[in-house]
């Protein structure tokens, strides 16, 4: 009996170190699982006197499709909208790192960073905790971690992941706040942005006409997305609207959609009767059409 105890802690000796390192709270700062989706509130700046008005406002929705093997032999998972990235927690560090270009990798968050700890991330700029305040979201005051950044802080939310990403330098800039998500398949606060309002492939691009057309002050704009040539399923899309003068005033979507016909709202409270125009671009297609605003 005395032998076999012997041999049991000798193993455990050799029972690899990330069986013990795994931090189950710091990793609720950033939910890395396929389908947990976020909703994120876009606001962009460029004001010569700082950023304190919008210059475009819009919602877009980022969503985990994949967990996948990278060739650096490391697996991390795929995050789409917005752009695509492919980020992993280090089980030993707690370390968030987005693989990149050359087969390497590099940090975006310590989960375990506290209170003054700092770091150096992918932009070679260092970042620090700063505070560790709570904050009511979605009906809950919930714990968080504010990062200082170069010119901008961004706060994780524990149990929610990226809260809020907020960036000025010179007035131009930008923020971005969580409206809600989707984690394990619970939600948290409101989805919004642009989603299939079909299960149906569409076989080509297609922007339709808005209606209803003449409108005030909303009017909806439906479009579709089919299968993408190279075989994956989504392409990065972009729906602007533009005033006579041909000036880009709002963006309406902007991010990797998959396949699927899509019906997103415009609300013109905020702008004058006239003759709008509004585009939708991917990097195969693109298609303006003529609207009417009247008050």
């Amino acid at each position: 009996m005395k032998k076999r105890l012997i041999l049991f802690f000798i193993s455990l000796m050799f029972i690899p170190h990330i069986i013990y390192s795994w931090d189950s709270t710091a990793a609720k700062f950033y939910p890395l699982a396929v389908g947990n989706l976020w909703s994120y509130n876009y606001k962009s700046y460029q004001n010569p006197l700082g950023c304190s008005i919008a210059a475009n406002q819009y919602n877009y929705i980022v969503r985990i499709t994949l967990d996948t093997l990278m060739p650096n032999g490391k697996r991390y998972y795929k995050l789409t909208g917005g752009g695509t990235y492919y980020h992993r927690i280090d089980s030993a560090s707690m370390n968030v790192y987005q693989f990149g270009q050359g087969n390497s990798e590099c940090l975006v968050d310590s989960l375990l960073a506290r209170m003054n700890n700092s770091y150096i991330t992918c932009n070679n700029f260092p970042r620090s905790v700063v505070d560790t305040n709570l904050v009511l979201f979605a009906g809950q005051m919930r714990r968080t971690k504010q990062i200082a950044v170069f010119a901008g802080n961004r706060r994780l939310m524990e149990g929610m992941g990226l809260y809020n990403d907020y960036y000025c330098e010179l007035g131009s800039g930008y923020n971005k706040t969580l409206n809600g998500c989707i984690i394990n398949g619970i939600q948290y606060g409101e989805i919004l942005g642009v989603e299939p309002i079909s299960n149906e492939i569409p076989a080509d691009f297609k922007l339709e006409q808005n209606y209803p057309n003449p409108f005030n002050p909303t009017t909806k704009i439906r479009f579709s997305v089919p299968l993408y040539k190279g075989g994956e399923r989504g392409i990065h899309a972009k729906l602007s609207v533009f005033d006579i003068l041909g000036r880009e005033i709002q963006i309406l979507v902007n991010e990797a959609l998959k396949p699927g016909k899509y019906e997103i709202e415009w609300d013109a409270s905020a702008y004058s009767s006239g003759i709008y125009f509004y585009r939708f671009l991917t990097n195969e297609f693109s298609e303006i059409k003529k609207m009417i605003l009247i008050k």
